[in-house]
């Protein structure tokens, strides 16, 4: 008996640590057995007497279905990036001093452009006497009317280049 009195303590403390041990175990087995359920009810809720060629079927025109919904979809999303194409993608203004006895940057040309370089250019010449307003129709980058050189900058868009202008884009 005195044998046992000395190792009295290590045998509660090996006691203790194995029957945690088996708390933890039956804990980990509760969630396992928890997960499976989920599961087995996941797969009672396809049908208790679904045969696995049926659902394999469905699940097969399902994903046709969507495949031809998605080829339906890119077929919008290209005509509606064509349309986007054609508007006004670009709008620049530059600001000028069309006369020199004249104060100020009054002067202006506004381009309007969509990604080909198709729009309206319009400018606003001030004067003292007299302001004049012109639009101008763009096809890819030029025009059929004459464009001043202020007009060309900014259809370019390099009229932030010149250090004498000052420009605002919009």
């Amino acid at each position: 008996m005195p044998y046992f009195q000395q190792y009295q303590l290590y045998v509660i403390a090996l006691s203790a640590i194995i029957s945690i041990i088996g708390f933890v175990l039956a804990l980990v087995a509760v969630f396992a057995n928890g997960a499976l359920k989920r599961r087995l009810k996941r797969w009672k809720s396809i049908r208790a007497t679904a045969d696995l060629e049926e659902v394999y079927d469905r699940t097969v025109k399902q994903v046709e279905q969507l495949r031809q919904e998605l080829g339906g979809t890119r077929q919008i999303i290209e005509q509606l990036q064509e349309q986007v194409r054609s508007k006004v993608s670009t709008a620049r203004v530059m600001r000028y001093n069309a006369f020199a006895e004249t104060g100020s940057d009054l002067s202006f040309s506004v381009a309007l452009l969509d990604d080909n370089g198709d729009g309206v250019v319009i400018s606003s010449i001030y004067g003292r006497d007299e302001s004049r307003t012109y639009a101008k129709p763009v096809k890819a980058g030029t025009s059929t009317y004459t464009l001043t050189d202020e007009e060309l900058q900014v259809i370019r868009g390099d009229h932030e280049k010149v250090e004498s202008r000052r420009s605002v884009n919009v």
